[in-house]
Formats: C-alpha cells, structure tokens, sequence
C-alpha cells in the first residue's frame, strides 16, 4: 500500500489503485460569502483546473471525493450548481469520479451525473485502505482497514514570525488511534486531509486541542500525538509539542 502526499497541493495519490483523493473543496462558498456580505472572486474555475492538472500529473484513472464537494446547506444557489456541474462535466470525461457524501453535501447525488458513484457517509473500503468525510461514525468494516483517511478537518498550522506576523498553512495530520468498546477493530491511525478549498482551513495548533467528528470528540483518536506535515513535506512532529508555535 502506497499513499503518497502530492508535493505542495492538499491531495493524496493511492497508487496502487490509480486514485487522487481529495477532501473539503467547498464549491459554492464565494456564493455563500457574499449572501454575507462579503465580495470575493468565484475561484471555482481554477480549483477545477487544478484537480484536472493533478489527475493528468498522477496519472490517476479514479477520482475519490472524501465530502463536502458544495458548501452551501440548505441554501443551493445558482453559482453553486453552475460551479459543481462545471466540476463534474470535467473531471468525468477523464476519471472515474468517486463519493463519500460529507456534512455539506444534501442533495448533491440528485444533481451529479448517472455514472458518478456514490458510498454511504459511513464510508468505504479500497484496497486495504478506510474512507470516510469525518462527520458520521464509521462502519466496522471501514475500521478493520489497515489505514483510515478521512476529511472534514480542514487542518491548518498557524505561527508567528519574528515580527509577531500571524501565519496559517493547511497541513496533513496523521493521528493515532485508540481502542474502544465501539469496535472490535481499528487502524493503527487516520490521515486527516487538508481542505482542497483554499477557504478553508482550521488552525489545529491551539489550545484546548480538538479534532472534529465522533471519533475525536468520543477519545478515539489521540490528537495530541498526531503528527503535523506541511505540504511541502515539513515534519514538524507531535502537535502538543507546536502550541503557539513562533519561529
């Protein structure tokens, strides 16, 4: 089993099966932010284009979606269906494209072509790998895998410079699990993807130190023990160790 990071970009490539999977891309969230009052560029073109690139890069024939592909619940406006039919006309004419419904993603089945596939929210198994978006309990069958990865999140490690400058970059967090009544079975821990939208982002090292999900919020997953990757391959070791992080 082979899941590497795609250097510099939130996206994971499951060689062996010929996968990009990507997490959190939030088309729809410029619409949203300007129902607030808040103007941005629509960024959903360029956020297409990149996936597109990274598919054509990997040389990956599946395209797997861990959640959260629209932002806008229960709202859908017209920006929103333009930006996801757009999505699924590109990516379906050169990969298999591939869902794991997430919190946001209320009736995007409905409106995805026919050939799209859909799993359960409690996620999915392939090869020997578990998926799943974050939001619902994962099935049994998802925690016998050898490795859990998961969205949701929106990880981000935020510092400050020498200037007292407060930065925020999306990062991977590989999370140690730990056993429970809940399962007979778990992985040995679960790759939290960073969010494929450039607006999204949670800053992680901070305390009181928390993940999202069941299996976060229930002691599942040891989120002080997680290790903390830049995407640009940076190990900055355990998350406890980075608490108002200064360099």
């Amino acid at each position: 089993m082979n899941l590497v990071p795609v250097h510099g970009s939130p996206a994971l490539h499951f060689e062996e099966e010929s996968a990009l999977l990507l997490s959190d891309l939030h088309y729809g969230v410029e619409a949203e932010m300007l129902r607030g009052g808040v103007w941005i560029p629509n960024r959903a073109t360029p956020r297409t284009e990149k996936i597109l690139k990274l598919l054509k890069q990997t040389k990956s024939k599946r395209l797997i979606l861990l959640g959260d592909i629209k932002h806008q619940v229960p709202h859908n406006s017209k920006q929103q269906r333009t930006d996801i039919d757009q999505f699924f006309m590109a990516t379906t004419r050169i990969a298999k494209v591939e869902v794991i419904p997430g919190n946001h993603d209320g009736g995007l089945k409905e409106q995805a072509p026919s050939d799209v596939i859909f799993h359960e929210s409690s996620g999915c198994v392939i090869g020997n790998v578990g998926m799943i978006h974050g939001h619902a309990w994962p099935s049994q069958e998802v925690m016998n895998s050898e490795i859990l990865v998961m969205g949701h999140g929106h990880p981000a490690l935020s510092f400050r410079d020498r200037l007292d400058k407060l930065h925020s970059e999306p990062c991977w967090l590989r999370v140690p699990l730990l056993e429970s009544d809940r399962y007979d079975k778990i992985p040995e821990q679960v790759i939290v993807l960073p969010a494929f939208g450039e607006l999204a982002g949670r800053t992680m090292n901070r305390e009181p130190l928390r993940g999202f999900g069941p299996l976060f919020r229930n002691n599942l997953a040891d989120i002080a023990k997680a290790r903390v990757e830049t995407l640009e391959g940076l190990d900055f070791g355990e998350l406890e160790n980075l608490i108002d992080l200064r360099l």
